[in-house]
């Protein structure tokens, strides 16, 4: 049980800092390097958005600067992280995201892949994104 404890702390401690460091990115502010929100990212990184439009870590990367600053105000927040599926060398996990930006509320579940590094870091390899009603 502790093991399973301590790596749902990782996977949810890892969620919420690639949300901190987008967050800020989205809203202008801190570092406008984008290797700050790509080292969270396994090169074989793919995402399949809420709306269904899939893309791929080259196609994300590409976009990045045009998307620093882009949401001011924008307040992200994550709930409900679980642990879905913990396998050799991976988890797979699923959480709840809100997004807030004045009036607007958006929810989603996202369910997430990770790689597990030998080091323990844990990359981005697969996101799935559905909106709630």
């Amino acid at each position: 049980m502790a093991d399973t404890d301590t790596l749902l702390k990782t996977v949810e401690n890892e969620v919420i800092a690639l949300h901190v460091v987008l967050q800020a990115w989205f809203r202008g502010e801190g570092t406008d390097d984008t290797g700050s929100v790509l080292k969270h990212f396994s090169k074989h990184y793919t995402m399949i958005g809420a709306a269904g439009r899939v893309l791929p870590l080259e196609a994300f990367a590409k976009a990045l600067p045009t998307l620093r600053g882009s949401r001011p105000g924008l307040v992200m927040t994550i709930e409900n992280v679980m642990l879905r599926h913990v396998f050799p060398g991976g988890v797979l996990a699923t959480y709840r995201e809100i997004q807030t930006q004045g009036e607007t509320r958006t929810e989603r579940w996202s369910s997430v892949t990770f790689q597990r590094e030998p080091t323990g870091t844990l990359l981005w390899t697969f996101l799935h994104e559905t909106f709630c009603d």
